[in-house]
């Protein structure tokens, strides 16, 4: 990992990881690729994200999941182009929490339907 410091801000990279849970505890502002594991570890934690899409994956599948949850104002959404402005613009207190769904009742109801027993 990585520091750099210009006045009181600080800032803290790395490149991977299979959870970014422990690089989240002091982090006041995430900004983030779009991978929805990253996202929902992110959200879950209550911290202020900004996921950045990477506008060549085929489909552009990233963009869906942030620009709806941008849409619901869990998160705000961007593009490397656009990440500078909606720093700028962006109003922390404008995000609402998010709280994941149950899927038990899905995933009862698929089982079901296939023929699996209910535990």
């Amino acid at each position: 990992m990585s520091t750099g410091e210009a006045g009181s801000l600080v800032v803290d990279y790395f490149r991977f990881s299979s959870s970014i849970a422990d690089y989240l505890k002091s982090s006041s502002l995430v900004i983030s690729h779009a991978g929805s594991g990253s996202i929902f570890e992110t959200l879950k934690l209550g911290k202020p994200l900004i996921v950045v899409v990477n506008e060549d994956l085929m489909d552009n599948h990233q963009s869906e999941l942030a620009e709806e949850l941008a849409e619901r104002r869990h998160l705000f959404c961007a593009n490397p182009q656009s990440l500078y402005e909606i720093i700028l613009k962006m109003n922390l207190e404008s995000i609402v929490p998010y709280h994941p769904g149950d899927a038990t009742p899905v995933a009862k109801l698929i089982n079901r339907f296939l023929g699996f027993p209910d535990d």
